[in-house]
């Protein structure tokens, strides 16, 4: 077969790739050497999935933040979908009975998905994004033929590859760490304290510049709010502080302390963790490892990511703390981040520990000639920070759930972003549970933004998680942003008492769902179906299966006897 290869100047090639039979798969590469320096991009096994208007069977391609789209081969106008990268390093066809697994195994941290239809012909395929560099390794896709070609035997392929290559199961993780454990019973909190405005009126901030930032839940009102969750009966919980660092919420990344005095200081803020160890529950906090603002006081350019150019990397946004440059995921690690964890250890705290957004973004290179990183070298140098994490603290997690990370992410604060509520997804017809079908029972997590908070959001919402097997996540002072309510319109406060005893009521329903499923917890999800329009029945591997009426907004538990 042959791989069509985009060149600089906006012409094309072609390239013999090569075939191996083995006796599980087919082995399809295209080799590093046969590159030069004038290929953007590489379309590779287009000659594979295609499929007629009115086939049996679909496409399962991942969309990222949106999720896994489900394509059936029905009627429909010509169009294509590009996705510039992939949360999962694999996709799939099912023919009716039978299907196709195809995982990225060389090339896995430069590709994303393309997905059409054109004068009734279906194809997908991967692009690897070369940019004109030499690959560092061959481009490599293996494919898996399976009797069972559902989305959810694809899954579990993707599982095993996974579990036979560095995942290791919760349940043997939890015990052989107590910490991990402990935080894997417990519904997740996350008190978000401080902030500056965001986005950020002043762009590049100074000490005379800064903004001032907006105090919502001091160190002694988090107190209060373990109380009340003692109160009400809350058996266990983990309460992630974020914010609690100079500045707020992203307030002067990497710059950490001191701890923000107008919270309450330090001292304040020991006391706080040991009453919260006291109340029975878990603590942690909130930290990045990517972002850096020109307000820390160890802002340097030498650090930073570099693009091709030579320019910095900053993101087209302004945050809390001004505008965000990217760090080398290497410089990171070396500069920062064995200092940093040790500093916050010796504050108390200990759990899941949280870094955020490393899996949300995708990865990028540094041109830098001094710390040179291609995408295979940052995601080595970000599994460095998450490894240190979990031996650190007891685990770590991040905001998002991209599997370069599946290794060593114990908990992802929502594993997809919106999975396909109320958006248009072109080519999608419906989202399906893949990335959750590979990973509960290996990786703890909450489904999506739409589930957070979900007594404040109506049933549906929690239907959701149940549906999904998810791990309840509370975010109080969610809606901090003035223009962007990802997280919903609907949130946790605690201004007054009055507030503070109705989050903790809301929080005990949500531990009471959790407890109500604990016997999934470590278990795998084997099977997800569409009953029909509105109805999803889960099932697990210890027998239990969980059946959703998003119709009557009911659930149904039917366990093994």
């Amino acid at each position: 077969m042959k791989a069509r290869l985009k060149l600089a100047d906006g012409g094309e090639k072609t390239a013999d790739a090569k075939i191996i039979e083995k006796d599980d798969r087919t082995v399809v590469y295209l080799e590093k050497e046969k590159f030069s320096k004038d290929v953007e991009y590489v379309d590779f096994l287009y000659d594979y999935f295609v499929k007629n208007t009115g086939d049996e069977g679909y496409f399962i391609t991942d969309m990222c933040l949106s999720g896994t789209a489900q394509t059936f081969f029905k009627e429909r106008e010509d169009t294509e979908s590009v996705n510039e990268f992939s949360f999962v390093t694999c996709y799939g066809m099912n023919e009716g009975k039978t299907g196709i697994l195809a995982i990225i195994t060389g090339m896995q941290y430069d590709f994303g998905m393309v997905v059409g239809v054109k004068n009734g012909v279906y194809y997908t395929y991967p692009r690897f994004y070369i940019d004109c560099d030499m690959p560092y390794d061959d481009i490599r896709v293996e494919l898996y033929r399976l009797d069972d070609g559902s989305y959810s035997a694809m899954a579990r392929k993707y599982r095993e590859y996974k579990l036979k290559n560095g995942c290791v199961p919760l349940k043997e993780r939890a015990e052989k760490d107590a910490r991990l454990k402990k935080a894997a019973d417990s519904i997740e909190v996350r008190v978000r304290q401080g902030w500056k405005p965001a986005p950020s009126p002043v762009e590049n901030q100074t000490p005379e510049t800064e903004p001032e930032m907006h105090v919502a839940c001091d160190f002694d009102r988090v107190g209060d709010i373990s109380k009340s969750f003692k109160k009400e009966g809350i058996k266990n919980a983990e309460f992630c502080l974020v914010g609690w660092n100079i500045g707020g919420h992203d307030g002067r990344f990497p710059q950490i302390f001191p701890v923000d005095e107008r919270l309450g200081g330090e001292e304040k803020l020991k006391n706080l963790i040991r009453n919260v160890k006291a109340d029975g529950y878990g603590i942690v906090c909130h930290d990045d490892a990517t972002a850096a603002y020109h307000i820390a006081d160890c802002f340097d350019e030498e650090y930073l990511l570099k693009n091709k150019d030579g320019s910095l990397h900053a993101r087209p946004y302004c945050w809390s703390g001004g505008r965000p440059y990217k760090i080398c995921p290497r410089r990171q690690y070396e500069k920062f981040e064995t200092e940093n964890q040790k500093k916050i250890k010796a504050l108390g705290f200990e759990g899941i520990h949280y870094i955020d957004v490393i899996t949300i973004l995708p990865i990028l290179k540094c041109y830098d000639k001094n710390h040179p990183t291609n995408k295979k070298e940052g995601a080595e140098w970000y599994r460095k920070t998450m490894k240190l994490a979990r031996e650190t603290f007891g685990g770590f997690s991040s905001e998002s759930g991209y599997d370069f990370a599946a290794e060593y992410l114990d908990y992802a604060m929502y594993s997809n972003f919106a999975m396909g509520k109320d958006e248009k997804i072109p080519m999608s017809d419906e989202i399906v549970p893949f990335w959750h079908l590979v990973y509960h029972g290996i990786i703890l997590y909450n489904p999506c933004t739409f589930t957070l908070n979900y007594p404040a959001k109506g049933e549906k919402n929690r239907l959701k998680l149940i549906e999904l097997g998810g791990r309840p996540l509370i975010c109080y002072y969610a809606n901090f942003a003035a223009d962007n309510r990802w997280m919903g319109d609907e949130d946790f406060l605690c201004d007054t008492d009055a507030q503070l005893n109705q989050t903790a009521k809301w929080a005990k329903k949500m531990w009471e769902d959790y407890e109500e499923l604990s016997d999934i917890r470590y278990e795998f999800m084997e099977n997800h179906t569409k009953i029909s329009d509105g109805v999803y029945k889960t099932e697990y591997s210890n027998g239990t299966a969980v059946t959703v009426d998003y119709n009557s907004e009911t659930y149904k538990i039917e366990r093994k006897n």
